[in-house]
């Protein structure tokens, strides 16, 4: 289990390599308000590998913060981040589901290799071109590869766009996209006023993200009022 963990992680690294994903994070020392709006109070940007070495800096700021305004909870946020793209990172994002398509396909073709390598050396009879199990693996293999193509287009068409509009924000409700925003108040009203109701995610540069729930309740009850 161990040893399978180990590769699948060389694995995403090699995805990523040939991705050229750069890893940072975003560092951002706030508050968050009860009407869900934010005060930043210092702003962070480091490589992440960086990020441990860096810790003395990070708790120092935050004291520091802590000691200027001791009636307010100054919280520590990091949003994680390609630094190439834009985008976050992370197995949820889309960034971390191209690389694990990526790491799929590796991991398919390394077998049928194996298996290739093994009934080559130890089965007479074995056919590449009529094995069963071969065929099927390589069957699996391109419906791998179906996916990644469409996944990654989807990755193409969010970082050209991110580039064209830089400094926007997306909200979106569950998968689908609301609009895309000059600034942060500007997308919050607009969710605020929208009449729907469930999980609102609101994403920016340099891995910024921001979510909330909505109950159906309270967009009735704020309706009645």
């Amino acid at each position: 289990m161990i040893d399978e963990y180990m590769q699948y992680a060389k694995d995403i690294a090699k995805a990523e390599k040939e991705l050229k994903v750069e890893h940072w994070v975003h560092i951002s020392f706030q508050v968050r308000n009860a009407d869900r709006t934010v005060e930043r109070f210092h702003e962070i940007d480091l490589p992440r590998h960086m990020l441990d070495r860096w810790q003395w800096v990070i708790n120092w700021r935050h004291a520091k913060l802590v000691c200027q305004h001791p009636r307010k909870n100054i919280m520590i946020y990091n949003s994680y981040y390609d630094k190439r793209s834009g985008l976050m990172t992370g197995m949820s994002s889309l960034i971390g589901q191209v690389t694990a398509a990526k790491a799929q396909i590796t991991k398919v073709e390394r077998a049928i290799a194996q298996y290739v390598e093994h009934e080559t050396h130890n089965n007479l009879f074995f056919d590449a071109v009529t094995d069963e199990r071969l065929t099927k693996a390589k069957a699996k293999l391109e419906q791998k590869k179906r996916n990644y193509e469409t996944i990654y287009n989807i990755l193409r068409h969010e970082v050209e766009e991110h580039r064209k509009q830089p400094g926007k924000f997306k909200l979106f409700i569950g998968f689908k996209r609301l609009g895309i925003f000059d600034s942060i108040s500007q997308a919050k009203r607009y969710a605020d006023r929208s009449g729907l109701w469930g999980a609102f995610n609101l994403l920016g540069d340099k891995g910024y993200r921001d979510s909330w729930y909505v109950y159906e309740s309270e967009v009735k009850q704020a309706v009645n009022q």
